[in-house]
């Protein structure tokens, strides 16, 4: 087991070098080719202007969007699934949340231009609802199955002995909760936010049917009723239509490996924050 385990490990090393390297020599051609701005507003391949800004920001800012709407209400959902509920509804509860996590992203992008746009639209009496708190609001929608399954286990793995030894000091049950089992299922909750938040910054088909198609930054910067792009959308739309070995194409290669960094540093990020709190208990 211990030779199965570390030839996995070499495996999974070795793919994300193979991975990061493929992106880097694609990336080569817009990095050092030519003088590109690449980071610069303005996006228009007929005039060989390639500005990346529009799509990073809007990948930044509807995952922010998701995760503040999907977080707090994913850990609310999971302690009152794990602290309030018999452990038959919770299977039940359990079940259908999983089913939820498995759904297809491209229904969930289909749900969202037949109602979510459309009531967006409406209530903020708009043209149209594809814009970036559609998207927003989608993600948030897509990635909360994964939050409250995940910190759902993570609270119900507090043993009971814990639970009973902190109300036989006298704790009301919210106090239980707040410093005793939160505090201990922490990591483990830590773990399935950042699930989460890879699911939102990877997401394609269903942002890419809601967030519009406009490559620039919303006007003011921070209006999530204006249409935008991700680098997922942007990618969707683009790469297959691209001329492989083009500027263009290696443009879009390069948004890609700035993904996979995104993912890498919070991947990271994520580790040694949890380390450091291991090391603390």
């Amino acid at each position: 087991m211990q030779r199965y385990a570390f030839l996995s490990a070499i495996i999974s090393s070795g793919l994300i070098l193979v991975i990061l390297g493929t992106l880097v020599i694609h990336s080569g051609p817009a990095l050092f080719g030519q003088d590109l701005d690449l980071f610069s507003t303005t996006w228009d391949p007929s005039q060989s202007q390639y500005g990346i800004i529009p799509m990073v920001f809007g990948t930044l800012f509807v995952m922010c969007i998701a995760m503040v709407l999907a977080l707090p209400l994913g850990i609310l959902s999971a302690i009152y699934i794990a602290e309030t509920r018999s452990d038959r509804l919770r299977r039940i509860l359990k079940s259908s949340l999983e089913v939820l996590a498995g759904i297809p992203s491209i229904i969930y992008g289909l749900i969202g231009v037949a109602y979510l746009s459309l009531w967006v639209a409406d209530g903020f009496e708009l043209q149209t609802g594809r814009v970036i708190l559609t998207a927003g609001l989608l993600l948030a929608l897509m990635i909360l199955p994964t939050i409250i399954t995940l910190s759902e286990d993570a609270i119900s793995g507090v043993s009971r002995q814990v639970r009973e030894n902190a109300a036989s000091l006298g704790l009301y049950k919210y106090e239980v909760i707040k410093h005793v089992i939160l505090p201990i299922a922490r990591p483990d909750i830590a773990g399935a936010s950042l699930l989460a938040l890879g699911r939102a910054l990877g997401e394609t088909m269903a942002v890419m049917l809601v967030i519009g198609s406009l490559d620039r930054l919303p006007s003011p910067l921070f209006n999530a009723l204006s249409s935008s792009q991700t680098i997922t959308s942007k990618l969707g739309r683009e790469i297959a239509e691209t001329p492989f070995g083009s500027t263009h194409f290696s443009v879009l290669v390069f948004m890609s490996l700035i993904l996979v960094s995104f993912t890498l540093i919070i991947t990271l990020a994520a580790q040694k924050m949890l380390n450091q709190e291991a090391r603390h208990v």
